[in-house]
């Protein structure tokens, strides 16, 4: 006679259920490391528990898959096959969203830490910030879209076969894209610390100096001597991030 499922072993379908449930990929990491049952659900289902995760907690996953796509056209064969042959491959690409996801948060959160906003003597006087100096949802999200597209950039740059979609990406993108790719490289190269504990994030690893030479290059070869002169107060100079110096793009053409 088949035993009944306890509260303590509870069905697969019921454990697929609170994987998709969580609040963040750090969380199903987490969860699949407590039981067996639990990482022999995960490890069957992946496409499932990302699919209904990710929309809900990577604010750019349209960034985050094009950057994963590039990471996996990227690998040679030899590696490719290296990798199949230890995990299936929807497992490979899960664990690989899941990381870069970490990756861009843990980015966005030395990113504003090294600003200080709430700390800045001008600009949270209320001329600009308002009654919430900390960092908006919206200025999160643009920085992570500049953080994801730097990253595809120096990934496709670094492969032989993916230099010319390098080229074509760059083309595509508008000056006052230009802008705000230059300013996040101009940070990540900038960053003394580089210290993401166990995260897989090095931003002086040979991808990103590759992203931010690229990045570089296309936005010199467009300012042609020229520079754009934005707000004097506001945290290093930098300013395409945040919500209320946006009107300062205007003056850079948007195509």
């Amino acid at each position: 006679m088949a035993s009944t499922p306890s509260l303590s072993t509870p069905p697969p379908e019921i454990i697929c259920r609170i994987f998709e449930c969580a609040n963040d990929f750090s969380v199903v990491a987490a969860l699949f490391q407590t039981a067996r049952k639990f990482y022999l659900t995960w490890r069957e289902n992946p496409t499932t528990i990302c699919g209904a995760l990710a929309p809900r907690v990577i604010s750019n996953l349209t960034d985050a898959e094009r950057l994963l796509d590039m990471q996996e056209e990227a690998v040679s064969k030899a590696e490719s096959l290296l990798q199949k042959n230890r995990e299936p491959t929807s497992i490979i690409r899960a664990k690989r969203l899941m990381s870069n996801a970490r990756c861009a948060s843990a980015a966005a959160d030395c990113w504003i830490d090294v600003l200080q906003i709430h700390n800045s003597p001008t600009f949270d006087r209320g001329e600009h910030r308002g009654e919430d100096p900390h960092m908006r949802p919206s200025e999160i999200a643009r920085f992570k879209h500049a953080f994801y597209c730097v990253w595809t950039i120096g990934v496709m740059g670094k492969a032989p076969h993916l230099q010319s979609q390098a080229s074509a990406f760059l083309d595509a993108c508008s000056p006052r894209e230009l802008c705000r790719l230059e300013e996040l490289a101009t940070w990540a190269y900038n960053y003394n610390d580089n210290d993401f504990g166990s995260l897989a994030l090095n931003l002086r690893d040979e991808i990103w100096m590759a992203g931010y030479d690229l990045v570089s290059k296309r936005w010199r070869a467009y300012q042609d001597g020229k520079r754009l002169v934005g707000p004097s107060d506001t945290p290093m100079g930098f300013f395409v991030f945040f919500d209320e110096t946006q009107f300062y793009l205007n003056e850079i053409p948007d195509q």
